[in-house]
Formats: C-alpha cells, sequence, structure tokens
C-alpha cells in the first residue's frame, strides 16, 4: 500500500513539474550552471542576462543584454549625445571592471571624432594615442585616454547610415 500511494505522489509531482514552465527553466539553468561550473573550475550562478564565476581567485560577473548604461559605467566618461544605445556589457571581478557600449548615430565618422577629442580634452582625459584615418569606404578613428584609474578606448567607423561607436572602458 505505502509501495502505491508513493508513487501516487511522485507521479503527480512529475505532471506537476512536467506543466510548470518556470521549474523546468530553473531545473535546466541549474544543470546549466553545474556544466559551466564543472567546465571553468568554479561555482556557476546565472541571473537573467548576467553569469557570476566564483572560483579560487574570486567573483566574476558578466552582464549583457543591456537596454541602458550600466550604473556602474563611470559618470565622467563622455558618451555621445546623438547616438542610440545598441548594446552594453559589463564584466565586473576584484581587480575592476570592464564595460563595453556599442553605440549607433546618423552623424559622419568625423563629427563625432571632433566632438570626443573635445569633449576628453575639456574634462581632463589624458589622450594616450588618436587615430583618425580615411580611405574609399569611409572614416575610421580610435582614440585611448586615461584618466585616475579609468582607461577607455572609443572606435569610430563610417556606415551607410552614419556611423557605429564602440566604447570599452576598464575601471581598476
Amino acid at each position: 500500500m505505502k509501495r502505491t500511494v508513493l508513487g501516487l505522489l511522485v507521479a503527480a509531482l512529475a505532471l506537476t513539474v512536467a506543466g510548470c514552465s518556470a521549474v523546468e527553466d530553473k531545473i535546466g539553468e541549474e544543470i546549466g550552471e553545474e556544466i559551466a561550473g564543472g567546465i571553468v573550475g568554479g561555482d556557476v550562478e546565472v541571473d537573467g542576462d548576467s553569469v557570476t564565476i566564483s572560483g579560487e581567485d574570486g567573483d566574476v560577473t558578466i552582464a549583457g543584454g543591456a537596454e541602458e548604461v550600466p550604473e556602474e559605467f563611470p559618470d565622467d566618461f563622455p558618451l555621445y549625445d546623438d547616438a542610440d544605445l545598441e548594446s552594453a556589457s559589463s564584466i565586473a571581478g576584484g581587480d575592476g571592471a570592464s564595460f563595453y557600449l556599442n553605440l549607433v548615430s546618423k552623424d559622419d565618422a568625423q563629427t563625432i571624432y571632433e566632438w570626443y577629442k573635445t569633449e576628453f580634452e575639456d574634462e581632463g582625459w589624458e589622450i594616450v594615442s588618436d587615430m583618425n584615418t580615411s580611405s574609399g569606404d569611409g572614416r575610421t578613428a580610435i582614440i585611448s585616454v586615461n584618466k585616475r584609474d579609468v582607461d577607455g578606448t572609443v572606435t569610430i567607423g563610417s556606415t551607410d547610415d552614419g556611423s557605429d561607436i564602440g566604447v570599452i572602458v576598464t575601471e581598476k
């Protein structure tokens, strides 16, 4: 009799779980975390669009898919006003944080390049390197800067519709 009742309870639980996608998602997430943890040699925790890997050297969090500039992004790093954020991601760990932003603008690359040069100079950023070239395909510019414990690189490239802007910022 106990076996029959236990069997019915297990069957009922299985049907409940099968009908609940949130539970299925959670189980899938847990299995994925275990597999990934075994591969990287640490504990892996998935939370929405972020992944945290905990290992002997500390924790590293990778967040992506953001529709907004991450809150932790340095306030004084200039972002071109007439651009739309296409994607944002970040990696944070014990040694600091890195941010990756992709922006698009209808403005030409030369206008954006000149704006960044002026903003960096006006806001006290040291321009470490500066390249601005043009070819038959358009214009490409790369500006690398430093201020305090923050390094940044802005890459600007011409497109048919305006410009793509890539921003990489690393805080130590």
